[in-house]
């Protein structure tokens, strides 16, 4: 039974994107909904025509889940995380997989005049776009707190110098707090395994969908060593931790299908160029002899193999 991945989710650099965290810098609130409406729409006629093309196929998008948590049990900061799950989450994940957005969303955009404007038809199509499956792009959680001092937007750690990342938010519904209870990235990114199988969990009990982790890996500064290796040892052990993790929540219930790292090689990230290497691979880029690509297996890359032979007993 082929399977396909609609693409149909916005990431949360895309979400940045349309708020004008990357260029062109376009912030218009308005602007950035409304265009979130009609890639929901492009979602799920996408569906619809894949599954007269395909009828016995799979389909369904894929969506960066961030989990949200309360930065302490003070009611205001739990109604933060609220906020957060509702705008940040279920914003995009109610249409997809519930037809419809978000009543209390939706109703303070509604009043700020910001809610996307509804055509006759528009929720009908919504309603008949249900996936087969979801694909889950996971790398990190965050902690929301209260933001009654209006804390807005503030820009991304894409230079890899930790630490440097701002407090953002969006005022009067929450903004970002620290977590002092994980280890963070170089890039500032969680890293919380655990929140892995609580995305697992919510979505699961959500929205009863069968879920496939399309993304999950580790950022790094990987070194190339004199005699030509890549000792990633903290790439397997974040893996590893994240794999323990989706084990527990199959045995949970958790209706998983698959898992897919990030990435096979070294790839270009738009935003952090070539400095932040994702992969099994790594692909030497010399900038003093640009015919320098070698391609060298990490130590990652041995480690996986045997995870995937092993069907997970080698983790």
């Amino acid at each position: 039974m082929p399977w396909h991945d609609a693409r149909g989710g916005c990431s949360h650099f895309q979400r940045a994107y349309l708020l004008g965290l990357h260029p062109p810098g376009v912030r218009d609130a308005k602007r950035f909904y409304q265009a979130v409406h009609v890639a929901l729409l492009a979602n799920a006629t996408a569906i619809q025509s894949f599954r007269r093309l395909v009828p016995d196929g799979m389909i369904g998008p894929v969506f960066p889940y961030m989990p949200a948590y309360p930065a302490s049990p003070r009611p205001e900061d739990v109604l933060a995380f609220e906020n957060a799950e509702e705008f940040l989450q279920h914003w995009f994940l109610d249409p997809f997989l519930r037809g419809h957005y978000p009543d209390a969303a939706f109703a303070r955009l509604k009043a700020r005049g910001l809610a996307p404007e509804m055509l006759d038809g528009d929720a009908g199509l919504l309603a008949a776009g249900r996936p087969d499956f979801l694909g889950v792009n996971y790398y990190f959680s965050v902690c929301y707190a209260a933001n009654a001092d209006g804390v807005g937007l503030a820009g991304i750690n894409s230079t890899g110098a930790k630490g440097s990342t701002d407090v953002s938010g969006v005022p009067g519904l929450y903004k970002t707090a620290p977590n002092p209870f994980v280890e963070t990235t170089e890039w500032d990114w969680a890293i919380d395994p655990v929140g892995l199988r609580i995305v697992l969990r919510r979505l699961a009990n959500r929205y009863r969908i069968p879920i496939m982790i399309t993304e999950n890996g580790l950022g790094a500064f990987d070194t190339l060593t004199p005699d030509g290796c890549v000792h990633d040892a903290d790439r397997v052990g974040y893996l590893r931790s994240h794999l323990e993790e989706c084990r527990i929540a199959i045995d949970e219930g958790v209706d998983l299908i698959g898992y897919c790292a990030w990435s096979f090689t070294d790839v270009l990230s738009w935003l952090n160029g070539y400095q932040k290497r994702y992969g099994f691979i790594y692909i030497n880029r010399d900038e003093t002899d640009a015919r320098d690509l070698r391609r060298v297996r990490k130590d990652s890359f041995a480690w996986y193999q045997r995870v995937i032979a092993t069907n997970g007993a080698a983790l």
